[in-house]
């Protein structure tokens, strides 16, 4: 029989939350050579002009760890982060985030740090340290590791992932005599014997690259970030994305049944709702309907590895509510 790995939230114990926070990633700055991993600096100018303008706090990521574990108050933020460290963060993001004095953090890929003329050298890392900038974990291989993980056991595979997760951390180490205990996965691909190897490691929060605002009914090991690049960039996007709230079900909202994917969600926040969406990668909006005060939708054949399944509804306040979840097929 097939084997299926989903993946999917971890509810974290805790009282309602309703402070809306959005994580942004960006990757390269300037780089037109990579249209699909780049933003241009006039477009991180306007986010950063924009959320202040809205009224938005900008926080750092120890902000958001004080938040998940219950040491610091709710509150409208956003929070700017960058994947793999390309040179680019220097050169161009840098002067810009320098210039209106906004906290940023930078997640690093460790086999390319200080070795490709493409990635950031340890000079560059340590004068940003310096600044304030935080740095955080982005694998040493950049493997999606859930991919691997198909070819070896349980074991054998929390044995890999630990070993690459400890050569970047030894890689830190030595370049700058310090810890890290932020990790963002590489292509936002994850499972849980992953996130248990990086609990074990003394890692506080880690992200992934799909969509939708954050609050602590999310795991911090899941937190979703918003990717501002091409149309994604633009003024109207990244409004739209800050007046989108988390919707939270109470349930696992999708399983799998001989081989087909079966969506069935009990939405918590908001209470009462209309207009559902259903949205999944590989066959785009699907007919859903609603039965009983649960949202329902499917059976559906998917064939690539990796899916992503949105949900999002109205409240009654008229805005949306979404979620987005992670399907490793």
């Amino acid at each position: 029989m097939k084997k299926y790995l989903v993946l999917l939230f971890t509810f974290v114990v805790c009282f309602l939350s309703f402070s809306n926070i959005i994580v942004f990633v960006y990757h390269r700055f300037d780089d037109e050579r990579y249209p699909t991993t780049n933003t241009w600096t006039s477009e991180l100018e306007l986010h950063i002009n924009l959320v202040k303008k809205l009224g938005y706090k900008i926080w750092t990521l120890k902000d958001l760890e004080e938040y998940v574990y219950g040491k610091k108050e709710e509150e409208n933020a956003v929070i700017f982060t960058i994947d793999d460290g390309y040179k680019t963060v220097y050169t161009n993001a840098f002067p810009i985030f320098k210039k209106y004095n906004i906290p940023f953090s930078v997640f690093l890929y460790f086999k390319g740090v200080g070795k490709s003329k493409e990635y950031l050298t340890w000079e560059m890392v340590k004068e940003m340290s310096e600044w304030g900038v935080v740095f955080g974990h982005h694998s040493y291989s950049h493997d999606k590791f859930p991919s691997v993980y198909k070819n070896m056991n349980k074991e054998e595979f929390i044995k890999y992932f630990e070993s690459d997760l400890k050569k970047g951390l030894d890689i830190w180490y030595k370049h700058m005599g310090t810890s890290l205990k932020y990790y963002a996965y590489p292509y936002g691909y994850y499972n849980k014997e992953m996130i248990e190897v990086l609990k074990k490691n003394g890692f506080k929060l880690a992200f992934i690259q799909l969509s939708g605002p954050y609050n602590k009914e999310i795991s911090p090991f899941e937190i979703p970030r918003e990717a501002l690049l091409e149309d994604w960039a633009t003024e109207s996007h990244v409004r739209y994305v800050l007046s989108r709230e988390a919707l939270i079900t109470d349930n696992i909202p999708f399983y799998w049944k001989n081989e087909k994917l079966y969506v069935k969600a009990r939405i918590k926040v908001p209470q009462n709702y209309e207009n559902p969406v259903v949205y999944i990668r590989e066959k785009g909006i699907v007919k859903s309907y609603i039965k009983n005060g649960i949202l329902y939708a499917g059976p559906f054949v998917l064939s690539n590895e990796y899916n992503s399944l949105m949900i999002s509804v109205r409240g009654e306040n008229k805005k949306e509510y979404v979620k987005y979840y992670l399907i490793i097929k």
